[in-house]
């Protein structure tokens, strides 16, 4: 197919170069040309119009390079939401090996100071902490104001500020959080 070859030769340097406006990368544009050309050669494509040849190449090597970044970004797009799931499952695991941990060690010595206090602190601390209720919901449960919940829950804190370290109450304080 003499006609081809004169085509070819005529057509494949700028159709690279236009396709290098597009793609960046001159493999992947040097494949687009080439697939285009290929595409030319399979369908046995009329070569005779050279004006409706030349435009037919042009817009060919265009969509191709169209659809090649359109390809590129949804793969970018998957890649992107695929990171961000990994980073989510890694976070979630992270946190609960930090429960987990938290939950071994220092949960023992937490129940150990709670259960040295008077029974009424004991129980307001409880129901705060392990519970998550609210110092109101606590006066209804025990039938008691809210000013003597929050008296107890005051004192009982003290004694566990003196029974337990620094880290250890802020577990307590903030083990609603973990539940």
């Amino acid at each position: 197919m003499p006609e081809f070859d004169r085509i070819f030769r005529k057509y494949h340097t700028i159709l690279f170069v236009y396709a290098r406006k597009f793609v960046e990368d001159e493999g992947v544009a040097l494949d687009l040309v080439q697939d285009v050309f290929t595409m030319i050669w399979e369908k046995k494509k009329s070569l005779t119009d050279d004006k409706k040849l030349k435009s037919y190449l042009f817009n060919s090597v265009r969509n191709a390079c169209l659809n090649h970044l359109k390809h590129e970004q949804v793969i970018q797009k998957h890649q992107n939401s695929q990171r961000l799931q990994l980073l989510e499952l890694e976070l979630n695991h992270y946190k609960s090996a930090e429960k987990s941990l938290i939950e071994k060690e220092d949960l023992a010595k937490i129940y150990q100071a709670i259960n040295s206090l008077s029974a009424i602190h004991r129980e307001v601390i409880e129901l705060s902490r392990f519970e998550g209720l609210k110092n109101k919901e606590i006066g209804k449960r025990l039938d008691i104001p809210v000013r003597t919940v929050e008296t107890r829950l005051f004192r009982a804190l003290q004694s566990l500020k003196e029974k337990l370290s620094e880290n250890l109450l802020h577990i307590l304080l903030n083990i609603c959080v973990l539940k």
